[in-house]
């Protein structure tokens, strides 16, 4: 396992072994460091509460202008018959889907721009109408709570995975394919808004297609490539087994594993940790209470050579790991996770100041045997706790100092 924490021009680089560490430190060093990253890339979303496009004409007939600024006027109406659409970020790029269609019990208010602002773009809140108190519509999980996992390279592309089975969209894992927001802003407009032509919200853009969708699937946690050109699949199944399957390039199942059992858990998450070659992943996967396994598996000739569970429990120290790789030998978990220091005292001003001191890393035994090494890289914010308790403006003293880590090269942003 290697890493390295850094401030200003100071980094220091290390390297965990199956028992000792190697340390060194560069003043402004010349090597590349991209594949230094505190983990893979995620995306961020956003929910929209459009109007379908059957009721748009009635909608927009009926809306009436209303002066909000001296210069700036908005167009207010009201709807009931809704479109719920996803509109997913990544690498510079959106990609909008459907979730549902949802029925308003009354009418819900709906507004936008009359005239369009020189800063107003297709993926602005106000630039076609939108539900604006859309809590009547909404539904927590299907709405907000779609997408899991980082994205992961799949093929030539990116892979999404998608959390949760809406409507005929199956949970699992999908190729991902959003348009540039140049390419966004080229689009021909479709509806109007009043005299405003408007590309409209529930218009779909980019593409999201199936690359495989286990058919027990209940929750799909994880998607991560593998050696050999398999795709590794994490999801937890209809009878509350956590399960890992091996896919192909072609998108069928080569291999299967159940990993746990969650029986009673409402919610599943798997995630992969930082690793160092694509034979392994270690993920933390876990239910409603955080705590779960650090799951070790290996891929030899193109199946499953391992599996291992390292039951997390009450330790925080496992149950916050930010990194963990498989050694070589695959009896053991190299672990580094984080160690925080409160500063302040109750009722100050300060005392919620909680911030990361050092890290610690760990070798864990996977057979629950006693920690064979246990060391403490310190980040060196120690030095500022007198500038804070001498009266300094905490949010000028810059207590947070963070750990990255090496990421495998498959799993870096600039790969995807």
């Amino acid at each position: 396992m290697r890493g390295q924490s850094s401030l200003g021009s100071a980094h220091t680089y290390w390297e965990l072994h199956d028992g000792y560490l190697d340390t060194a430190f560069a003043l402004d060093p010349d090597g590349d460091e991209e594949q230094y990253r505190y983990s893979a890339p995620g995306v961020a979303t956003r929910t929209i509460y459009a109007l379908t496009p059957e009721s748009r004409a009635a909608v927009d007939a009926a809306a009436r202008r209303v002066q909000i600024y001296a210069d700036s006027w908005r167009l207010e109406s009201a709807a009931s018959a809704f479109r719920v659409m996803a509109e997913i970020y990544i690498n510079g790029g959106v990609l909008r889907v459907a979730l549902r269609d949802a029925a308003a019990n009354e009418p819900a208010a709906v507004t936008t721009y009359a005239e369009a602002p020189s800063y107003l773009t297709r993926t602005n809140s106000q630039y076609d109408y939108e539900a604006d108190s859309p809590e009547q519509l909404q539904n927590m999980e299907t709405d907000h709570d779609f997408i899991a996992g980082q994205l992961f390279s799949l093929g030539g592309g990116q892979g999404l995975v998608w959390k949760r089975t809406i409507g005929s969209r199956r949970a699992g894992l999908y190729r991902a394919a959003p348009v540039s927001y140049e390419a966004l802003e080229a689009l021909p407009a479709d509806g109007k808004v009043g005299d405003r032509a408007v590309l409209c919200a529930t218009t779909e853009v980019g593409t999201l297609e199936p690359f495989y969708c286990p058919e027990d699937a209940r929750l799909v946690a994880c998607g991560l490539p593998m050696a050999d050109g398999l795709t590794l699949c994490v999801y937890i199944n209809k009878v509350d087994k956590a399960c890992a399957d091996l896919v192909n390039a072609a998108g069928v199942r080569v291999d299967h594993l159940e990993l746990a059992g969650f029986a009673g858990q409402s919610d599943f998450s798997a995630v992969a940790l930082p690793r160092s070659t694509d034979r392994d992943a270690v993920l933390h996967i876990y239910g409603d209470d955080y705590s779960g396994y650090l799951t070790a598996l290996r891929v030899e000739n193109g199946s499953f050579a391992l599996h291992q569970n390292l039951p997390v429990g009450g330790s925080v120290y496992l149950r916050n790991a930010e990194a963990a790789v498989l050694n070589t030998a695959g009896d053991a978990l190299l672990v580094a996770t984080p160690e925080y220091t409160t500063v302040g005292e109750g009722g100050t001003d300060n005392a919620y100041n909680i911030y990361q001191t050092g890290t610690l890393l760990l070798v864990c035994p996977l057979d629950g045997s006693d920690t064979r090494y246990r060391g403490r890289l310190n980040t060196g914010a120690e030095r500022d706790w007198g500038a804070q308790q001498l009266g300094e403006d905490w949010r000028r003293v810059s207590l947070r100092r963070y750990m990255s880590y090496e990421l495998y090269e498959k799993d870096r942003r600039r790969q995807l």
